[in-house]
């Protein structure tokens, strides 16, 4: 077999160790879910160290041995990362690490989900002295995708970037910084970045205006994408931040994040408005072997960054804030490789050109976490990635 990589995930919520447990036990993952009790797995996920702290999802080929992967995942959720000791956290998600490394031979290894995040995006991981492998966090390729779905979208819509406005909110996150950088060679009339922190918004506003001559506005009040025709989304968040008011008329919204910035039922309410899934790529024949929530034949653009890296050869770390010349470089070179931009699509459903692509078979909105407060208006934004 060719060169192996590794991609680092976990459970969302303990539903998803639950389905882990019923196809681990043959029993199905919905009984899997009825029989895991959520409080004392929660305990019990929080407990476990060494081997028994992560788990091998899936094992697979790429193009014919050229290289082989895994999916593995620390077993903690989403929630328990965030709120449970960060020195705790870190160490779970390098045993993790290691494991891969020296036991299943993973020479680079990209960090999914909230282990890029609790990681320091990557950086604590690359200065542990037993870490050999090449670390990507995989967002330069995901806001390197963000330019050709824009263009994709704009030509959908009929509208002329050079005469639009592009609103970025999470303007100085991880991806959200990339992507505007990466957005102003489009050219458009005017850029909107949002996010709380001043200092950073303005930080992002000084380099932007290095290399983009038109108007740009910052604002800690996403209330100002209401007049952007394109809008990128890019905020870690554990609920929904766009409202249906908070949308120009036949906007187009890219939702970049994980979980998304944007509900089923805004689309509902705004079938005027194009909102697509962001950050996803084609992988051509590549079969996962594990559902990962893209549509078939897709995945997240980190993940596929990581199996660019691997097959490319590259030797460099790619962690911390995203670097622009790799990140303009990045998409040219997985083209080049057989991977390209996923065709458009809106919480995993195709787009149809006629754009009745907003009223899904179901119009019951999707349910992002096990967090009923996300239904009460309640998004607590974090900062993870900032």
């Amino acid at each position: 077999m060719g060169r192996r990589f590794a991609f680092m995930i976990h459970p969302r919520i303990i539903d998803d160790f639950g389905r882990r447990v019923g196809k681990v036990l043959r029993i199905g993952e919905e009984l899997g879910m009825k029989i895991t009790p959520k409080r004392p797995s929660e305990w019990v996920l929080k407990q476990l160290s060494g081997r028994m702290g992560y788990t091998i999802c899936s094992h697979f080929d790429v193009f014919g041995g050229k290289a082989e992967g895994y999916i593995v995942a620390v077993l903690l959720t989403g929630r328990q990362m965030k709120v449970l000791d960060r020195h705790l956290v870190e160490r779970r998600i390098i045993e993790a690490i290691r494991f891969t490394q020296d036991k299943l031979g993973a020479e680079h290894i990209g960090l999914g989900a909230y282990t890029a995040p609790m990681t320091r995006n990557g950086l604590s991981v690359v200065k542990h002295p037993d870490i050999k492998a090449r670390i990507t966090h995989g967002d330069a390729l995901a806001a390197a995708s963000a330019v050709p779905v824009v263009v994709q979208c704009a030509q959908l819509k009929g509208i002329d970037i050079t005469t639009a406005t592009i609103a970025v909110v999470g303007a100085y996150g991880i991806v959200g910084k990339a992507a505007t950088l990466l957005l102003a060679e489009l050219n458009a009339h005017t850029m909107i970045l949002t996010g709380h922190n001043h200092n950073k918004l303005a930080a992002v506003s000084r380099e932007l205006s290095d290399c983009f001559q038109g108007e740009i506005i910052c604002s800690a009040d996403n209330s100002a994408i209401r007049n952007a025709d394109i809008v990128i989304l890019s905020i870690t968040s554990d609920g929904y931040i766009v409202g249906p008011e908070d949308l120009k008329e036949n906007a187009i919204v890219v939702d970049m994040a994980q979980p998304h910035n944007m509900s089923q039922e805004v689309c509902n309410q705004r079938p005027d408005v194009l909102r697509v899934d962001g950050g996803y790529m084609s992988i051509a024949d590549i079969n996962l072997r594990f559902k990962m929530g893209p549509p078939r034949g897709t995945s997240f653009a980190c993940l596929t960054e990581t199996i660019v890296s691997t097959l490319s050869g590259d030797h460099d770390h790619h962690v911390g804030p995203v670097d622009m010349n790799f990140a303009r470089s990045i998409m040219p070179l997985a083209n080049s490789l057989g991977f390209q931009v996923a065709p458009l699509t809106n919480f995993s459903q195709p787009i149809n050109p006629d754009f009745e692509f907003q009223r899904a078979a179901t119009t019951v909105p999707l349910k992002q976490t096990g967090d009923d407060s996300l239904f009460l208006g309640e998004a607590r934004v974090l900062d993870l990635d900032n």
